[in-house]
Parts: structure tokens; C-alpha cells; sequence
């Protein structure tokens, strides 16, 4: 049998495909990842400088002040006030020349530091000012602090030596009722005292004007590096918390680093101080850019080639799985039938044994073609393929719902099924071997079987294999698939060539008798009996005239003489076939009547054998649901009330109620 074989490595070339388009996905994804890393680190080198170019600016403007501050102690003024021997506050009341220079020099910083310094005072060490400025104006006796001691500044700078410069941490001037910050220090002593100290207040949002503060890429703040909390923020801050303190910065031991805040990446440098200077800060700079997970910080054009790579991938890993199942396919069914191989066999057969009990076991039969080789010599190869893909279609419908058709190759088949006892696998396995038949103008094909039951027949898959085989071959070899089977096939091919109808008619009949001899008990030998009866039951209508038969109106009385001697004629058919002479005996009394009234013997009651009376009820439900030239279909509803409105006159009441519940059994098998 010529088989065609495709050269195409389909399956390589789509797992190629597979390989070479899932290889792009990791390649663009570190493409992707490098990519971004890149950026996030360009990011963070830019947010570090801005840090640190804020914390510079920043050391450069506590430096102005100190040195600022330093220069104004050493201003002579301060000291000449103190060489004048009168007592301070007349000195300060006089108005002596060397205070109207000290308070010059006091009004003079706000040119230095224009609309800075809020203002700027001369302390004595007592506690009372001797001079003020305020804003770069000088301010009147009547405005001058008499007691300054509780000032923050006050304390810490008197600690200092002369030339040493104390700056305090912020406060709220109670003069100007700004946030400042104090530069102060000693003047020069007289005689080793420290008589005075000198001090002005710059205002902490100057602070702001000494950076440059603006960023487009990032929000600037200055951090208090021991409490983590917000000592000046940008003007347009939403980003910095000016209230609670930033996690990871209070009491930082870092000078500079990375950190986030608020899902934003942030970096921060501490300001320089002087040991002298009141003030850990830590300049902050935050990213406006939200932290975004790396698929997310992908641009759309990146998104959109990432989406397409993984369709790519989608549509190859689609293909080659459906590759996969078409192998599979391919590697476990039987090209010609389409029926399960060999391989699928022993795979379905070692999962069915597992669940095989003894009131349930587990049926296989092995069926092997009679009469193949003549056909395929006689017929081609083509022929041949053609006969074993319309017997495995039939062997498939034959066992659907009830078990599992494989085809083991050349002309070998097999058949799986969970069954209901020994009886109801052999009618399974009669059912399989008529599907495995086909007659025709110069060959007989039918089919030698062995079948076994687990765990009933057999203890393990080996044996039971061992078993069918046997079976199956001494089968073969004493011809058991004998004379009454084959001459009964050949007398339906003869009925089905000539009235094709009629053929259907019979071997509905026949389905339906073994139904109902099943349902009243029948031994399996009779059940087979009883079918074979009733698939040859009008054998004799092909001694009739077709005209009678497809008349469409009343027969005459000759017609009906026709008729009435068909079941005759059809038992000296089958009677020239030995082994069908019991057959032929129910077919003659297939058409008697219950209370005598039938032909061809009006035989009554018991006198009709039990197979006859069964075929009577079938065939009569089979005639009133077909279509006949005589009459319509009638449903079956109908058709059941008629078969019992006649119980007791033309059929066996007993038969009837069997007919009735195996009809009940049978209809969703009929149809599945």
C-alpha cells in the first residue's frame, strides 16, 4: 500500500523559529535594562552634582559671613568705646564719637549683604546694647535691648576667643520676627577682658539667594543632618516633607549618597562647617521624576517593539505547541483510519487495567480481517486502503460511548471497553466483528477475533495479551467465523442489492430484537440466535413481485396470498445453509399472532416460539416509524400505544412491557 512521506522538517523549522524569537526577547530586555541603568545613573551622577554644587555654594556663604563678622570685631570703634573712662551708659547717652563709628559700622553691613541682615548690634558683656542697627538704620537709644544674655548667641560667642566667629543655629528674631541665623563675635580685649561682643542676623531665606535653588530636573532643600527635618525648602517645594523628618538622613553619618524620598530618587551632601558653626546641614536633591519600575520607565517605541517581540514569541510558541499536538497526533493514531495506533493502545490499555474490577472489568478483543489479502490482490493496493478506512470509520461507530477502536496495522484492529460482565462484551465484540464485514460482487470480508476480560481472565497486561492472541489465531485457524455467520452475510447482501430498504428495515429489527432478548434474560447463545433470526425475518419478500411490495394502496387478495408465504420462502432459504435451520424456524413464525389469527400456521399463544414472538413486536415498531409507500412514519409515542392497544390479540403482552423498557435503555445509545 503506497504511503506519501513529507521531506519537510516543519517541526525543526518552527522550533528554530521558536528558539531564535524567544533568544530576541532576553537580548532586548538587557538591551532595555542597560539602557535604563544608563539613564538612572546619569540621573543620579546629575541629581549628586547639583547637591553638591548647593552645598558649596552654601559653605561659601557661611565663610562670607565669618569673615565678615571678623572684620567688623576688629573695627577700633568697638574698642575706643571702652578706653573712654566714663561709665558705659553715659558713654552710650553722650553719644561719644567712637560710638557714632560703631554705629556706622553696624549700618554699614547692609550695603555688604543688601536686604540680608536684619540687624546688627554692639552687646556689652552685661547684657545691654551699647549700639543697634536695624535694616541699615541706626536705631534710637529708646530701642536698645537692656539685657541681651538670653539671647542664643550671647553665651557661646563670650566663650570664644577674640577673632573666633560663633554661628547659631536658626531662630526667630524678636526684633525683626524673622528666621535668622547670628554671626557673631569677642572684640579685641582690653587689659585681657572680653568687655563687648559685635553680632548681626542674617535672614535664613537669604540663604535661599546665595544658591542657586533652581533646577528644571530636581526640588532643592537644606535638612537638618541631626534631626532629618527641613530647615529651608524651595520657594515651589511639593516634594521634600517640611514637617516630618526624612527617613535615612537624621543623624546620617555619610557627608553625600543616594537615598529615595517619597518614591522619588533623591541624592544629598553635607555643608562644610566651621567647628564653630551651630549648623549640620545637608543639601537634598530631588529627582521631579517619580521612581518608576523599569517596564514602566520604558518609552512607548520601547513598549511597542517589547509588545511585538513577545507576539512573536506568542504566535511561534502557538505554532509549535500546535507542531507539537500534530506530532503527537501523528505519533499516536493510524494515518489510513484515523484510529488510535499501537502506541496508543498499550498507553490507554495500561491506564484502563488500573481501574478494571471484577463486576466491572475491562474487555479486549483483537480482530483480525478474513479474506483482506484476496480483496487487496484482487482490487490494488488503493482498494485495499480504501476498505480499511471505511471498516475502521464503521468499527468506530460500531463501539461509540461503550469502548475505543484502535487499528494495530496491516489488517489488525482492536477494541477497548469497560463492560457490565462477560455477556455485554460479547455483544460488543459480535457488534465490532459485524462493522468489520463488507460483501460485494466477488469477495467476502469478515474478521477472526480473540477477547479476554480483566481481571477476570487474566492477571496482568502481558498474559492478557497473550490470550486475545491465541484466541484470535485458533479462531482463524478452525474457521469459527464459520458457515452459518458467512452464509447469513450473504444472505443480507443479497437482501440489501436487491431492496436496499429492506436491508435497513432488517437490520433495525435486528438491534432491536437483541434489546429485548437481553431485557427478558436470554442466555448470549440465544441473544445471537435471536438476531440472526431477525436480520434474515423477510428474507423471503425477495421471492415478491416489487410492484406489490411498493404498492401505495390496499393488496388484493392475491397480494396477500404473496405475502402471507413469504416467511415460508424465507425459512427454505436459510434451510439450504444448515447451520441457519434454527433460525429459519423463528423466521416462519415471525408473523403469527398472539390469539391465532397470523400466518403462515395461525399458530396462538406459547405455540410461537419466543425469538418469533420478539421479532413480531420489532418488526412491527420498526414498520409504523419508517416511511412506507403505504404510509407515513408514525413517532414513536404513537407507535407504542398501538403495539399495546394490540397486546393480547396480535402481540405477546409480556414481550410487549419488555419491548417497551428495552426501548427505554436503548434510545440514548440509538442516539449518541
Amino acid at each position: 500500500m503506497a504511503r506519501s512521506i513529507s521531506l519537510r522538517p516543519r517541526g525543526s523549522s518552527r522550533t528554530l523559529v521558536l528558539v531564535v524569537v524567544a533568544a530576541l526577547l532576553p537580548a532586548l530586555l538587557v538591551g532595555l535594562f542597560i539602557r535604563d541603568r544608563h539613564d538612572r545613573q546619569a540621573r543620579d551622577r546629575t541629581l549628586a552634582y547639583e547637591a553638591r554644587t548647593e552645598a558649596a555654594a552654601l559653605e561659601g556663604y557661611f565663610a562670607r559671613a565669618r569673615a565678615l563678622t571678623a572684620l567688623l570685631g576688629q573695627n577700633p570703634a568697638f574698642v575706643h568705646f571702652y578706653r573712654d573712662p566714663r561709665p558705659r551708659a553715659a558713654k552710650v547717652r553722650a553719644g561719644i564719637e567712637p560710638m557714632r563709628e560703631a554705629e556706622q559700622a553696624l549700618a554699614s553691613l547692609e550695603l555688604l549683604f543688601p536686604g540680608s541682615i536684619g540687624e546688627a548690634c554692639f552687646i556689652d558683656r552685661s547684657g545691654p546694647e551699647n549700639a543697634r542697627a536695624v535694616r541699615g538704620k541706626v536705631a534710637p537709644l529708646s530701642d536698645l535691648s537692656p539685657d541681651e544674655t538670653g539671647a542664643p548667641f550671647f553665651g557661646p560667642t563670650f566663650a570664644l576667643q577674640p577673632g573666633q566667629v560663633y554661628q547659631s543655629q536658626p531662630y526667630r528674631s524678636p526684633d525683626t520676627h524673622d528666621v535668622v541665623i547670628a554671626n557673631s563675635t569677642v572684640i579685641p580685649t582690653v587689659d585681657g577682658v572680653k568687655r563687648a561682643i559685635v553680632h548681626f542676623e542674617v535672614s535664613l531665606a537669604s540663604f535661599r539667594s546665595a544658591s542657586t535653588f533652581r533646577s528644571s530636573s530636581a526640588e532643592l532643600a537644606i535638612v537638618d543632618a541631626l534631626t532629618g527635618r527641613v530647615v529651608l525648602g524651595s520657594e515651589s517645594g511639593t516634594l521634600i516633607p517640611e514637617r516630618d523628618p526624612i527617613e535615612g538622613l537624621a543623624g546620617a553619618s555619610d557627608a553625600r549618597g543616594l537615598t529615595s524620598i517619597r518614591n522619588h530618587r533623591a541624592a544629598f551632601d553635607q555643608v562644610a562647617a566651621d567647628s564653630n558653626n551651630a549648623n549640620r546641614w545637608v543639601v537634598v536633591a530631588v529627582s521631579r521624576t517619580p521612581e518608576e519600575p523599569f517596564l514602566l520607565a520604558l518609552t512607548i517605541w520601547e513598549l511597542l517593539l517589547l509588545g511585538g517581540v513577545l507576539i512573536l514569541i506568542v504566535v511561534a510558541a502557538l505554532g509549535w505547541r500546535s507542531e507539537r499536538l500534530e506530532l503527537d497526533r501523528a505519533a499516536n493514531s493510524d494515518g489510513l483510519t484515523g484510529l488510535g495506533n499501537r502506541r496508543r493502545l498499550m498507553a490507554d490499555f495500561a491506564t484502563a487495567l488500573e481501574a478494571a474490577t471484577e463486576p466491572r472489568p475491562l474487555l479486549i478483543a483483537f480482530f483480525d480481517l478474513d479474506g483482506f489479502k484476496a480483496y487487496n490482490d484482487a482490487f490494488g493496493h488503493p482498494a485495499g486502503d480504501a476498505l480499511l478506512a471505511r471498516l475502521g470509520r464503521r468499527l468506530a461507530l460500531a463501539v461509540e460511548d461503550r469502548g475505543t477502536a484502535y487499528r494495530m496495522g496491516g489488517d489488525e484492529f482492536c477494541l477497548l471497553a469497560s463492560v457490565d460482565g462477560r455477556g455485554a462484551g460479547l455483544n460488543l465484540v459480535a457488534s465490532a466483528g459485524d462493522a468489520l464485514t463488507e460483501h460485494g460482487e466477488g469477495f467476502v470480508v469478515t474478521s477472526s477475533w480473540g477477547a479476554a476480560l480483566l481481571p477476570l481472565d487474566a492477571d496482568d497486561a502481558e498474559s492478557a495479551l497473550h490470550l486475545v492472541d491465541e484466541r484470535m489465531y485458533a479462531q482463524k485457524a478452525s474457521s469459527r467465523a464459520s458457515a452459518s455467520t458467512q452464509s447469513a452475510s450473504v444472505l443480507m447482501r443479497v437482501v440489501s442489492e436487491r431492496y436496499s430498504e429492506l436491508g435497513d428495515h432488517l437490520s433495525e429489527v435486528a438491534g432491536l430484537a437483541e434489546a429485548v432478548a437481553r431485557q427478558l434474560g436470554f442466555p448470549d447463545e440465544e441473544i445471537f440466535e435471536v438476531r440472526r433470526a431477525a436480520s434474515l425475518h423477510d428474507i423471503g419478500k425477495i421471492a415478491i413481485p416489487q410492484a406489490i411490495l411498493d404498492k401505495p394502496g390496499p393488496l388484493d387478495s392475491g397480494e396477500w396470498e404473496y405475502i402471507r408465504h413469504h416467511p415460508l420462502i424465507g425459512e427454505r432459504i436459510m434451510l439450504a445453509a444448515p447451520s441457519l435451520a434454527r433460525a429459519a424456524r423463528f423466521v416462519r413464525s415471525s408473523h403469527e399472532y398472539w390469539d391465532g389469527s397470523g400466518y403462515p400456521d395461525r399458530l396462538r399463544g406459547q405455540e410461537i416460539p419466543l425469538a418469533s414472538r420478539i421479532i413480531a413486536v420489532c418488526d412491527a415498531f420498526e414498520a409504523m416509524t419508517s416511511d412506507r409507500p403505504y404510509h407515513e412514519r408514525r413517532a414513536s409515542g404513537d407507535a407504542l400505544a398501538e403495539l399495546r392497544r394490540c397486546s393480547g390479540t396480535q402481540f405477546d403482552p409480556d414481550v410487549v412491557e419488555a419491548f417497551v423498557a428495552a426501548l427505554a435503555e436503548l434510545r440514548p445509545v440509538r442516539s449518541a
